[in-house]
């Protein structure tokens, strides 16, 4: 399965309450390790694209009941990120791709942010 998402960053809420809304205290610490706007902008961004490429990839829509905090981006020491989930998400994995291994992949510039999920 395959999701993917992609976001003009002008159309991405930098506030405090939208950051909280889809991000745990991690991620917000990780965005705000960058002390540009900028780059906190692109980086939120790209965590909501990610979330919703991986709620893609598992076939979960808006009233499946998952949150954007029952997914969360990590990053491993090289910086290659790598999601864990939790609550609904979690449990349509098991359910339906027990035995896959999911990946994501982001990118972002000035104007735009993208991710994609597969899992295989």
């Amino acid at each position: 399965m395959v999701g993917i998402d992609i976001i003009e960053l002008d159309r991405v809420d930098t506030s405090d309450s939208f950051l909280n809304k889809i991000a745990d205290k991690e991620e917000i610490d990780y965005i705000k390790k960058s002390f540009c706007k900028q780059v906190q902008h692109e980086k939120i961004a790209s965590l909501f694209c990610v979330k919703e490429a991986v709620m893609k990839a598992l076939g979960l829509g808006k009233k499946s009941g998952v949150t954007f905090k029952e997914i969360k981006l990590c990053h491993e020491e090289n910086g290659k990120p790598f999601v864990q989930l939790f609550g609904v998400a979690k449990e349509k994995f098991d359910q339906d791709f027990q035995d896959k291994n999911i990946a994501v992949s982001i990118s972002h510039s000035k104007t735009i942010a993208t991710a994609i999920c597969f899992i295989n």
